[in-house]
């Protein structure tokens, strides 16, 4: 996997929670093997072939399981929890096992921890913080390319009504509202109303 500062060990084990909580009849092993292997292709936010990253991830899940001694359906079950997971792809997770993985990494792109994951990817993609003028880009579109903040209205204060799991629902919406705060004391700091 290649790391970054928002896809290290400890995300992957953040996810591995997650997705317990977010399936908890599912076995335990196959949301823990799901959720370390769901990045183990990671291409950079901006690489052209982002999109099939997971479709990647699922090809070397069906490659390197068995030789962990997972069965063949128990690796097919990974596999496709893996494909359908990433935002990017834009599926709609075929099974319970993918709808959790799909909530519990999504779960960790809000809160306190999805600003600090934004902040770290757009540092490292030489991202500016926020346009100096309008920066919750009311006229204009959000540009989360070269503006950081702009992320938060290109993607995650949208995600709130994509959960798939009670559980995930439950926490997306405490998330989002930390989310909305921090967004509330930026305008207060940067002495701008809060974005609508």
């Amino acid at each position: 996997m290649r790391r970054d500062a928002a896809h290290d060990e400890g995300h992957l084990a953040r996810v591995a929670r997650w997705t317990i909580r977010c399936a908890p009849e599912q076995p335990a092993a196959l949301a823990v093997a799901a959720a370390l292997t769901h990045d183990v292709v990671n291409l950079p936010k901006n690489h052209p072939q982002r999109a099939q990253a997971s479709d990647l991830s699922a090809q070397a899940v069906r490659a390197h399981l068995p030789e962990l001694g997972f069965s063949a359906p128990e690796t097919e079950a990974v596999a496709l929890a893996v494909r359908d997971h990433s935002f990017s792809r834009g599926a709609v997770p075929q099974t319970p096992l993918g709808a959790a993985l799909q909530d519990a990494d999504r779960l960790d792109a809000l809160g306190a921890l999805g600003v600090l994951r934004v902040a770290g990817v757009g540092g490292q993609l030489g991202r500016a913080l926020l346009h100096p003028e309008d920066p919750w880009a009311q006229a204009r579109q959000p540009d989360d390319l070269t503006y950081t903040v702009d992320h938060f209205f290109t993607k995650l204060l949208r995600l709130d009504g994509t959960f798939r799991t009670l559980p995930g629902q439950t926490e997306a919406r405490r998330r989002t509202l930390t989310m909305r705060a921090f967004l509330a004391e930026l305008a207060s700091e940067l002495e701008v109303a809060p974005p609508g």
